[in-house]
């Protein structure tokens, strides 16, 4: 078969690409991938025992704000980054803006706060609140992601850093989102630096699973 018989076989009745059927799926898999991040916290940890008192439920509520901000800023931009041409567009400054505000309210009360108070907010509840949290927030994140990535797979996206990197956010946002209902360490320094950290590191390992897994 020679070069113009086979273009013209390709260019009969060509169906437009539905960019929003991958939106929906992308959707689809964060919605569904945090419900399995949810169960599976209720059946290794379990929410916080005192999780009915009212002020702990306005913490839940402060941790649940920083951590669905952080998938709702990144998700769109991620839909856009599986999409050829459409890479550059992406605003870091935008999608690390919870962090950033976060950071900067955590500055604030350390600053004004007594020297003492300072280390107990950054430490949480307990000395191993940290470790614990940055293990659980990567756990939990870690079927959201593979996920993610597999309907990534499905679009076209040319940056797979990039690409792979933004997954991995939203995926920390949503093991961030699990994680808020049983952790016990209620200081918004805790919050921006463990959180945060924990959801940068599956930034990290999104970007080095996306150049390999995002390969066509």
């Amino acid at each position: 078969m020679n070069t113009d018989r086979l273009i013209d076989i390709l260019s009969v009745d060509p169906e437009p690409v539905n960019s929003g059927h991958f939106g929906k799926m992308l959707t689809l898999s964060i919605v569904i991938s945090g419900a399995v991040a949810f169960v599976l916290m209720l059946v290794t940890f379990g929410p916080r025992p005192d999780l009915q008192s009212t002020a702990h439920l306005e913490w839940v509520a402060v941790k649940l704000l920083f951590s669905m901000s952080v998938i709702v800023l990144a998700a769109p931009l991620l839909n856009r980054s599986m999409h050829p041409g459409l890479e550059d567009e992406t605003n870091w400054v935008l999608i690390f803006l919870p962090l950033f505000a976060a950071i900067g309210v955590a500055l604030v009360m350390l600053l004004l706060g007594q020297p003492r108070a300072s280390g107990a907010m950054l430490r949480g509840a307990t000395t191993v609140s940290p470790v614990r949290c940055l293990l659980c927030i990567m756990f939990f994140a870690a079927i959201p992601l593979a996920s993610i990535i597999v309907v990534l797979r499905r679009g076209a996206p040319t940056r797979l850093k990039l690409c792979g990197g933004i997954a991995g956010i939203v995926a920390g946002g949503i093991g961030a989102t699990a994680y808020a209902f049983t952790c016990t360490s209620d200081t918004i320094p805790f919050i921006a630096i463990w959180y945060g950290t924990a959801i940068v590191l599956c930034a990290a390992f999104g970007a080095q699973l996306g150049s390999r897994a995002l390969r066509w």
